[in-house]
């Protein structure tokens, strides 16, 4: 893991100050309300943070270029497409290397699961101090070092070291205590070094894909590297709350700035008088208290948030209540010939929930089976990545005893993705299809949405 001297969440806020201006300028054109327009810088630059910390390919273009570039994907509301473009290297060749180039470099939209859902209450009970520490560790990257220089506890690492664990601790017996954690699926010491090297990126080719090799077959070992997917999803959305609150508190000052220097611009015609608590009466127009500005920036910021980080939660939530995985048909029908026993025996991770490793048994034999693509499709949507299960819905042919099935989880991946006109074609078209396995639910979904 690549650590710093925190230079560049030093400079986030002189750059919030430097393109504020510039920013509002360049995106007239786009006619958005000046909340939504600095809604999209802070997310841009809280992107660009995240790209020049990025621990195995640094950003190193300019923060306006990249501030405008994800301006520009923000606006049009097609981030999942642009993730996608990037994951598939179909991006347009500009002239830019892949360090220089925004593009290669977007920031992943986060849909936290129940389990890290749960995980985020509790880090938020461990107090101000363990959540810095953590962050400023796991988040930010920061030195140990540099951590010690905050923490005045210069010359002092192993007390930092001391602190953190501790902190990982608490939050550790909180996963216990909420059921997060089974004991009996504790890693030795050994294995939990081993892990964290893996995911530092400190292990070599061979050790990485030994480790690669025992998830599947060692439950303890497949839980433990799990539990730190989790986390580490926990910690990005929760750093990214803390990113977006400094820059709030930078905007704050130009809500101060507006409502202390209205009245001088026209001394002579302006009667200022309280009308209420913190209230300003400006001739007939009454201001709200700077409080409330800032407090209505906040809420609006924080929609924002859980927009971008959690997903369009209105339509995709809807996706989400209305998953279930398909049950292993080979479990109701007894398979026809020795491809399908075969591929009865690689569902079995499928069968427990363990889509990942489902998904990686299942891959090598996408063509070999007719119904691996369906299961490929329903594991990838169980892992939040719509797009992928839809690339595989579509080699499902028509005539084909699976694409019934598939047509429910096409519709739930598009609706996942925030694409609601084509979910509700689909759906429409399932509730017209007689005797469709799923001719009930689309009705009753297309009542919902």
């Amino acid at each position: 893991m690549s650590l710093h001297l925190g230079q560049h969440l030093a400079e986030l806020p002189r750059h919030y100050h430097a393109l504020r201006g510039p920013f509002l300028k360049w995106a007239e054109p786009y006619d958005q309300p000046a909340t939504a327009v600095l809604g999209n810088l802070q997310r841009a630059l809280i992107g660009w943070y995240e790209a020049v910390i990025d621990p195995t390919e640094p950003y190193t273009g300019s923060v306006n270029q990249y501030v405008q570039q994800v301006g520009k994907i923000y606006f049009s509301g097609k981030l999942n497409e642009a993730v996608r473009a990037a994951e598939q290297h179909q991006l347009s060749d500009s002239g830019l290397t892949a360090q220089q180039n925004p593009l290669h470099h977007l920031p992943r939209p986060l849909h936290l699961n129940s389990t890290q859902q749960l995980m985020l209450t509790q880090f938020k009970a461990l107090g101000n101090n363990c959540q810095n520490l953590l962050l400023m560790a796991d988040y930010h990257r920061l030195t140990p070092g540099r951590i010690a220089e905050i923490l005045e506890l210069e010359d002092r690492l192993e007390q930092v070291a001391d602190r953190r664990d501790k902190c990982l601790l608490m939050a550790r017996e909180a996963w216990q205590a909420g059921g997060i954690l089974d004991p009996t699926y504790s890693p030795s010491p050994v294995d939990e070094a081993l892990i964290d090297q893996y995911y530092a990126g400190q292990l070599g080719v061979t050790e990485r894909w030994d480790v690669e090799a025992r998830r599947p077959v060692d439950p303890v070992f497949r839980k433990a590297m799990e539990l730190r997917e989790d986390w580490a999803g926990v910690v990005t959305v929760a750093g990214r709350q803390d990113l977006l609150e400094t820059l709030l508190r930078e905007e704050a000052r130009y809500a101060a700035a507006a409502t202390s220097s209205a009245p001088a611009s026209a001394q002579k015609k302006v009667k200022l008088s309280p009308r209420r608590k913190g209230g300003i009466q400006i001739g007939s127009l009454e201001l709200p208290d700077l409080q409330t500005i800032v407090a209505s920036i906040l809420f609006l910021a924080f929609a924002w948030l859980a927009w971008t980080t959690f997903g369009p939660r209105t339509i995709s939530r809807k996706a989400v209540d209305h998953f279930e995985p398909l049950p292993n048909l080979f479990e109701r029908v007894a398979p026809r010939n020795e491809s399908e026993r075969d591929l009865k025996r690689i569902l079995y991770y499928y069968d427990r929930g363990d889509y990942q490793t489902a998904y990686d048994e299942l891959l090598p034999t996408a063509q070999a089976y007719p119904a691996a693509p369906l299961y490929l499709g329903i594991s990838a949507l169980a892992l939040k990545q719509p797009g992928r299960a839809l690339d595989w819905f579509d080699q499902i042919p028509a005539g084909s005893y699976y694409h019934p099935f598939a047509e429910w989880y096409e519709a739930l991946a598009y609706l996942a993705e925030g694409k609601k006109p084509a979910a509700e074609l689909l759906l429409e078209d399932i509730s017209r299809t007689n005797g469709h396995p799923y001719r009930g639910k689309a009705r009753e979904l297309l009542e919902e949405i």
